[in-house]
């Protein structure tokens, strides 16, 4: 090898240090950015750790969930939409990227949830099929995400609402109508708050369902625990104010 080849493999690999460095710090920007709920830092900083490693599973996984909660905090259906989208192809990227992550699959889950509140009912029950396969696959690969606890919680809960010809068409879809219930559901959250206990989204949805199941105290309980957490998350306001919804309804149930 010549002495101008050696300089150019020199400066290429001090190059590509660099950039996985800045790679790293980036990263580690975008998740200081979020203990600060400053959810559009994250995002730039993920964004642009990923223009300089298209290929990086942590920044891509990372991305899809920015995404997403940046869609739970919008008001604009429309935009509420392409976030979402743009989401799940980060999400899917992140699938790609390493099969045997667990964030990449969870997030996938969480975001083709998301996708199918906006849908019509036999679009929103053909998603709920890849929403529940995803969340299966998270937990397999880690038992611990609690996350996908949460979106299988939600999962029986808008599977076991459905309508009559919904149902059948999920049967259709599914082979045979799966086993989700509003007792599933409850039984996946109640897993999922004892997995990470200060997440307030798990204890507004373990609430809703507990409201969906008749179990107004029980539920009254749940709620209030979650509105007195403290923000640990950018997307707690939003889980607040749905807490402080159905806990309305709760009231009204017990008085």
């Amino acid at each position: 090898m010549n002495r101008s080849a050696i300089v150019a493999l020199a400066v290429f690999s001090l190059t590509s240090t660099v950039w996985a460095a800045d790679v790293v710090q980036l990263i580690a920007t975008g998740d200081e950015a979020l203990t600060k709920f400053d959810l559009p830092k994250a995002t730039l900083a993920y964004k642009t750790a990923l223009r300089f490693d298209s290929k990086n599973y942590d920044a891509c996984w990372r991305l899809a969930r920015a995404l997403a909660d940046a869609g739970t905090l919008e008001k604009d259906d429309a935009k509420i939409k392409l976030l979402l989208i743009e989401a799940q192809d980060y999400a899917r990227g992140a699938v790609r990227l390493n099969p045997t992550g667990s964030k990449g699959h969870v997030f996938l889950a969480v975001v083709v949830g998301k996708l199918a509140l906006y849908q019509g009912g036999r679009t929103k029950v053909e998603l709920s099929k890849e929403v529940k396969t995803e969340a299966e696959k998270a937990i397999a690969l880690d038992p611990k995400e609690d996350l996908a606890y949460h979106v299988l919680g939600v999962w029986n809960r808008e599977m076991a609402e459905l309508n009559w010809f919904l149902r059948k068409f999920a049967e259709v879809l599914y082979g045979a109508f799966p086993p989700a219930s509003l007792d599933n559901a409850e039984k996946n959250l109640r897993h999922a708050v004892e997995l990470a206990p200060r997440i307030v989204p798990h204890h507004v949805e373990l609430g809703r369902t507990l409201l969906a199941e008749g179990k107004y105290p029980a539920a009254r309980e749940e709620l209030r625990r979650a509105l007195q957490m403290p923000k640990s998350w950018v997307t707690d306001g939003y889980y607040r104010k749905l807490a402080e919804d159905n806990l309305k309804e709760v009231n009204r149930h017990l008085h």
